[in-house]
């Protein structure tokens, strides 16, 4: 029977006043074992999937998430995945919500990295003319193969894995405040893996000099609409626009599958409908886990949580999104 709105309300409300009255749950780490067939490995968060965490339930501001605000907002989102309006969430519901919020972070992401080409065009011309020559294009790009063939033995490969940037945290002089992980990662010529991604065509885990070389020049010919032998500042960022937004594409497709692998796993019943019990079941243990000093506020200064076991052959979860992004259940 189609429950009343009213009936709905009361329904998430109990729901969340129960689960916020509740106790934070006792933190434990198993030290790693064998169980069956399952080899059972450490999973250690990390300071940055706080900065996450924080920065997706921070309502206020103020740099850090109390166990009232985090589950305020856990319980809008509830609300939203209602698309019946029966307190019955399916996955369709649950997968709704999570994509118009994945959506906006995409969407904000595509700005700023389209906002860069400007940067980029201008490092690339050098000569200031407000066009990319050939040789302009070439000479960039030579310059950032030999700077990732650290090896120099004329190929782009795992060999030159020292050539990766050491990942600086934001934040480290002060000069700004440690942000959350963009959900769009577009693959860049300042590492190797990007390189891989970007120019290893015939998938052999390395680029040679010619093959670089010739993609550029195919890239270059793509983006020279006019054919004039030149690049305009519409013409670089129309193509990087393509880019980004095949990028987008696949990104969100693959979001939106872990959304389902989530909601599998947060329906412990497996009757295909996530009760607000088993959502804020969910919500509270993500929460204490990341609530070391259990003091029911998370911030940057306390510790992060002990290691925890994790089967190698477990299902993929949203902690490992393929560094797009990371969005709690």
């Amino acid at each position: 029977m189609m429950m009343q709105p009213k009936t709905i309300r009361h329904f998430l409300l109990v729901s969340s006043l129960y689960l916020l009255a509740q106790p934070a749950l006792a933190q434990t780490a198993p030290a790693p074992q064998t169980k069956g067939d399952k080899t059972v490995r450490a999973h250690q968060p990390t300071l940055q999937a706080k900065i996450d965490f924080i920065a997706e339930f921070d309502q206020n501001g103020d740099g850090q998430v109390s166990h009232s605000e985090f589950f305020t907002e856990r319980q809008h989102r509830l609300a939203l995945m209602d698309l019946k309006h029966n307190a019955q969430i399916d996955v369709a519901g649950y997968q709704a919500e999570y994509a118009d919020r994945l959506d906006q972070r995409l969407a904000a992401d595509r700005k700023g990295q389209l906002k860069q080409t400007e940067v980029r065009f201008a490092a690339v011309d050098k000569d200031q003319d407000g066009r990319i020559s050939s040789a302009e294009y070439q000479v960039s790009g030579q310059s950032a193969f030999r700077f990732i063939d650290s090896n120099k033995d004329g190929l782009i490969s795992q060999t030159d894995s020292k050539a990766e940037p050491a990942p600086q945290r934001r934040g480290q002089n002060n000069a700004e405040q440690p942000r959350r992980r963009p959900a769009l990662v577009m693959p860049t010529t300042h590492s190797v893996s990007g390189m891989l991604a970007m120019y290893d065509t015939d998938k052999n885990g390395e680029v040679s000099a010619a093959e670089y070389q010739q993609i550029r020049q195919q890239a270059f010919a793509r983006t020279d609409a006019d054919q004039d032998g030149s690049l305009s500042p519409q013409e670089y960022k129309h193509e990087f626009t393509d880019r980004v937004d095949l990028q987008i594409a696949s990104t969100r497709s693959a979001q939106l599958k872990q959304a389902q692998v989530r909601f599998k796993a947060l329906d412990k019943d497996e009757n295909g409908i996530l009760s607000a019990a088993e959502y804020h079941q969910s919500g509270q243990r993500m929460f204490s886990r990341w609530d070391t000093d259990q003091n029911r506020l998370v911030s940057r200064t306390e510790a992060l949580p002990e290691a925890r076991p994790e089967a190698e052959n477990a299902p993929a979860s949203s902690d490992k999104a393929k560094k797009t992004t990371r969005t709690a259940p």
